[in-house]
């Protein structure tokens, strides 16, 4: 049987590079500020060891500047050691980003993913296949 498929897709070549905060107590806003353009992946939320018994609430401040002032945080995450200690998210967002410890004493770690698409990818052409 001969089947011939063509493709003209790009391959998209890209860096993917881990990032982490703590929020507590001393620390309770951490800003994450890109070294180039792409896009940041928030993956997981969770509390630390040390996390008293108490509701921990993750939110996101609207960035600095901002034109509309009614535009409130928006809160990602509610955390509580005994009930949900740890979320997986898989939020995308627009960097700068702002996270913020509203309520309790954390410790509170967040993980996620820097995605940055290099330019030039490569490009397909036809190919056969035979079976």
């Amino acid at each position: 049987m001969n089947r011939s498929r063509t493709s003209s897709t790009t391959d998209k070549a890209g860096t993917v590079t881990l990032w982490g905060c703590e929020l507590n107590q001393e620390k309770r806003t951490w800003t994450f500020k890109p070294q180039k353009e792409g896009k940041v992946l928030l993956c997981t939320i969770c509390l630390g060891e040390k996390a008293k018994e108490e509701m921990n609430l993750v939110e996101i401040l609207p960035p600095a500047g901002q034109e509309d002032k009614r535009t409130k945080p928006i809160t990602i995450a509610s955390l509580q050691a005994s009930v949900l200690p740890m979320i997986m998210v898989g939020l995308e967002l627009s960097p700068p980003v702002t996270f913020q410890l509203r309520a309790g004493s954390g410790p509170v770690f967040l993980s996620g993913q820097e995605c940055y698409e290099e330019k030039g990818g490569k490009r397909r052409g036809s190919s056969e296949i035979q079976s």
